[in-house]
């Protein structure tokens, strides 16, 4: 059979006249290297823009990027960073096709953590200790605290009594104390807090007032006695479970692997020893360990702050990175003032490990070289955080990793978020001005959260204010509508051509033509934007022009639409939305509607259709009421629009009327269903008062005109017989004043004219009695 078969194939393959048949030659296609994009993104370690180039050489791209210190709730400075990074990391993963290990660290070991730690422990128990008797022991304790307060923080070691700072308080000029300190609204703040809690001690407030003063106090007195683990565990966790919601809230992805510090003090302990060894590191006598900034700088291998090379040296900066535990008045055998702990030998009061050097901690930068490092390997590719941590944080990371394994290159490209400042102002923890993300979210969307991100450029600086969220809130709506309106479209192309005989021409037009044209220059718009620094501002107004276009083209065809052009449009803003991180329907026909579905909350099929079934059975009740009574075709008007304007409205359904056509069926949204009631309620008042003004004008014109019918009423024959006059003619004219006097020509003339328009309104008047 085989053999026969080959046969019948060899005598196919040749033609009539006995030559063998050849595969007609293939042109391999010429790419236009010209339009290909290259990715390239903003590198700190260079100070401009880079290709990209993953070191695998292939998709797999390693990421490192710094978590949160959870010592307290998040802010919009952080919402700004994570969720900056994720859509850089969204984008990369689903729009270039980079598989992505994304590995994010949480600090669960710092300073600030156990200053806070103990002192909401102390302060704790020290209410507890009070059991509401706030004698005057207590009022001198908040008084000596308060004023110790002042003298530290405020540097006024002459005021000892609360009107002596009230009387310095008047003398300041605030403005200028707050460009020399930023913390100084705050002193300020905590300062009045307690005062107004020792002018009523009663209050309920009382201790929460005068908490800010009092901790340190206690601290001081009592912080070296804190030695329990449980107490320096309790707060980072709970803060740390609040991070992960707030990520949720936002949609922000979570990592591929998650790191806490006190889960790796062990690979701490065996890093600081290799860095001693290849000789950039040293013990000091306390039993602290640190890097050496000298002997890595003058290396011909190494180079130190490669991130900020500007704030070498800038003590303020390393202090302040150093933590608020250090004791900075003592070097404890630090070579160099520059250089920064690896490891922190525990005083009283801190958790402690044993290590080589005795019982101690890790510092803060050597966490994340250590656990980034222990996941991706010696080399990584991208490492992103925000851009205050350049410098020391970041450039310490750098400085002892590269170290650690004697290489010239821990990280290939660092991507720094810019700063976010609320109105002109930055934000800070430590300066207490922050806005949660809570209560971010109880203002705003986490939609409008990542728009406003999106709507300026991951590595710049972000001012949240008043104009950028209402510049947010008109994008959204114009994405809003233009989602609703192309749904509205296809739910009734859908029932059109399920009806029998139902045809809707398919036929593309120069119009459709023009909008596919539109449609590429759109596409390649975005594509050009991501590979230009992961431009999200740049994509974002391609994306609204095309909504811009397309709407043109909706609003010229009228009823002779063709859906599959403006579909494809839709389901590509959609992808590019989902891809940035915003929650889209699986349709691809818009983003999720926010609000709760019936589905999440359980509701039964009679419960989700019972408000329909009740407006469609009262539109019925008042139909045939008003049929019955034969009323005009006017209430049925009325009755069309009350189910338009209010009823269906109501329940998140919109009626656009089509003329020729069936009314255009939109389902809403809460946000667009309440933006059409105000818009409803506007249009309402402002017809309101234009009735009012019509009805005030026409008052005004009746009024008028009685007047002039009243005046109509008198004869010109007697109009003027008044006491101005004496005499009159035949027809009633005056011929003499008052006095006697003959009234003059002129006069005459005008009164002839005045008895001519009486003559004509009294003739008005007597033709309709």
């Amino acid at each position: 059979m085989f053999s026969l078969l080959k046969s019948i194939c060899k005598k196919n393959m040749s033609t009539a006249t006995g030559a063998k048949v050849t595969q007609p030659k293939w042109w391999k296609p010429e790419m236009d290297l010209s339009k290909k994009s290259v990715l390239k993104v903003y590198n700190t370690l260079t100070r401009s823009k880079e290709e990209f180039i993953p070191r695998s050489g292939t998709k797999e791209v390693s990421w490192y990027s710094c978590g949160p210190t959870v010592y307290d709730a998040s802010h919009m400075g952080h919402a700004r960073n994570y969720v900056s990074i994720d859509i850089n990391r969204r984008i990369l993963q689903d729009y270039f096709g980079y598989n992505i290990n994304f590995v994010q660290n949480v600090t669960d070991i710092d300073d600030k953590i156990i200053l806070r730690a103990r002192q909401n422990h102390l302060f704790e128990e020290y209410v507890k200790s009070i059991d509401g008797d706030i004698s005057n022991d207590v009022i001198s304790k908040i008084e000596s605290s308060l004023f110790q307060y002042i003298e530290k923080n405020l540097k006024q070691s002459s005021i000892k009594s609360i009107n002596d700072f009230e009387n310095w308080y008047k003398q300041v000029d605030v403005e200028s104390m707050k460009n020399e300190d930023p913390k100084f609204p705050m002193h300020i703040t905590a300062v009045q807090n307690a005062i107004k809690a020792l002018n009523d001690p009663s209050s309920q407030d009382f201790f929460n007032l005068v908490k800010d003063v009092l901790v340190p106090v206690l601290d001081k007195e009592l912080g070296s006695s804190i030695n329990h683990p449980e107490i320096f565990r309790k707060l980072p966790a709970y803060w740390e479970h609040q991070y992960d919601n707030d990520m949720a809230k936002l949609n922000v992805l979570p990592p591929n692997v998650t790191t806490r510090v006190s889960e790796y003090v062990p690979e701490i302990i065996e890093f600081v020893e290799k860095i001693i060894s290849n000789g950039y590191a040293y013990a000091a006598d306390d039993g602290s360990v640190y890097f050496d900034t000298q002997n890595f700088d003058t290396s011909k291998d190494h180079s130190y702050a490669k991130c900020q090379p500007w704030n070498k040296g800038h003590l303020d900066l390393i202090n302040d990175a150093e933590g608020s535990l250090s004791n900075f008045s003592n070097t404890n055998g630090k070579k160099s003032p520059s250089d920064f702990a690896l490891w922190k030998a525990s005083k009283p009061g801190e958790p402690e490990w044993e290590s080589p050097w005795g019982k101690g901690r890790p510092g803060w930068h050597i966490e994340c070289s250590v656990m980034a490092s222990d996941i991706l390997g010696q080399n990584i590719d991208i490492h992103s955080g925000g851009i205050d941590l350049a410098f020391p944080h970041h450039d310490n990371e750098l400085a002892q990793s590269e170290a650690h394994f004697d290489n010239n290159q821990w990280i290939n490209y660092f991507l720094h978020t810019g700063h976010l400042h609320i109105e002109g102002q930055k934000m800070s923890k430590s300066l207490k001005n922050f806005i949660t993300i809570d209560e971010a979210l109880k203002m705003y969307s986490a939609r409008q959260l990542r728009l406003a991100f999106a709507s300026v450029q991951w590595n710049n600086q972000l001012d949240f204010k008043e104009s950028l969220i209402n510049e947010v809130r008109s994008t959204e709506t114009s994405f809003n509508n233009f989602f609703a309106n192309v749904r509205a479209l296809n739910n009734d192309y859908i029932n059109i051509i399920s009806q029998p005989n139902g045809f809707v021409s398919k036929k593309l037009g120069s119009l459709e033509r023009q909008l596919l044209e539109d449609f590429k220059i759109a596409q390649e718009k975005v594509d050009i934007a991501f590979c230009d620094n992961l431009a999200t501002p740049q994509a974002l107004k391609a994306l609204s022009d095309l909504v811009t276009l397309t709407n043109t083209y909706i609003s010229s065809v009228g009823n002779d639409i063709r859906i599959e052009p403006i579909i494809s449009i839709c389901k590509f803003i959609t992808k590019i939305f989902g891809i940035i991180g915003f929650p889209v329907r699986s349709d691809g026909l818009g983003w999720e509607n926010a609000d709760s579905s019936n589905a999440a909350n359980g509701s039964s099929v009679e419960e989700t259709v019972m408000p329909y079934v009740q407006c469609l059975s009262k539109f019925r009740d008042i139909v045939r009421s008003l049929s019955i009574e034969k009323a005009n075709y006017v209430e049925f008007l009325k009755l069309t629009d009350q189910i338009r304007d209010d009823d269906l409205l109501k329940l998140n359904i919109a009626l656009d009327d089509r003329n020729g056509q069936s009314a255009l069926i939109k389902f809403l949204t809460d946000n667009e269903k309440n933006e059409i009631i105000k818009n409803n309620e506007e249009k309402l008042a402002r017809e309101q008062e234009k009735l009012k003004k019509k009805l005030e004008q026409q008052k005004l014109k009746e009024a008028k005109e009685n007047e002039r019918m009243e005046k109509a009423k008198v004869s010109p024959q007697e109009m003027f017989k008044t006491s101005e006059y004496t005499e009159w003619d035949e027809q009633g004219l005056p011929t003499k004043d008052k006095d006697g006097n003959e009234v003059t020509k002129s006069m005459t003339k005008k009164l002839k004219k005045q008895w001519e328009q009486q003559k004509k309104l009294h003739e008005e008047y007597l033709s309709k009695l």
